[in-house]
């Protein structure tokens, strides 16, 4: 089997049997102070559960070349910081989009983007949290609590779900627009945080 990180050829111990030994190996031994991995490939294909149970478990024997991508861990959390800074922007707008949409009576247009909006919201949560835990481990003092800010939205997803139920779609709309969208632009603030901790302009 070859191994690869960024780029370079290692051999593979004949003691370790699967990814997780591996892992482990890679983490406490090749990949340097203040690096993490960002990206592992098994023959080819991009894995993004790599620490998941059943990906660890998988017997190194049945794969051909497992690439690596190792990056500093400052660089990688500034990275993910940029991105959510776009991703927040563009939901702001689309919840005030799919307003206007109910406000216009396209109910099933509108409900169809909601969920996509969602599903955006869960993202960048997810992205944030990562970020946060990644500065909590690095810092002594921890960043601004992202499920705060989820928390924070809980009345007015009842009040939406109650809305929606009753197809009242101006209130709808008017819940997205004054409510929700002020309440993801409470991650401005986790935001502005993690910026001033990784001393980003």
């Amino acid at each position: 089997m070859q191994l690869e990180i960024n780029g370079i050829n290692l051999p593979v111990h004949p003691g370790l049997h699967t990814w997780q030994d591996l892992l482990q190996e890679l983490e406490g031994k090749h990949l340097g102070q203040g690096k993490v991995i960002s990206s592992v490939r098994f023959d080819g294909n991009e894995v993004l559960q790599f620490r998941d149970y059943e990906c660890l478990n998988r017997p190194l024997q049945y794969m051909d070349e497992i690439q690596v991508q190792a990056s500093a861990m400052e660089e990688m959390v500034k990275g993910a910081v940029t991105e959510a800074e776009g991703y927040l922007v563009t939901l702001q707008t689309s919840l005030v989009e799919v307003a206007e949409a109910f406000r216009h009576q396209l109910a099933n247009e509108a409900n169809s983007k909601l969920s996509q909006v969602f599903e955006g919201i869960k993202m960048l949560a997810a992205l944030l949290q990562g970020v946060e835990l990644s500065l909590s481990g690095q810092y002594q003092q921890g960043p601004t609590s992202v499920a705060q800010v989820l928390a924070e939205m809980g009345p007015a997803l009842e009040s939406l779900i109650e809305s929606q139920g009753q197809q009242d779609w101006i209130l709808v709309a008017d819940i997205l627009e004054f409510e929700l969208v002020a309440n993801v632009s409470g991650f401005e603030q986790s935001l502005a945080a993690f910026k001033q901790r990784l001393r980003m302009a």
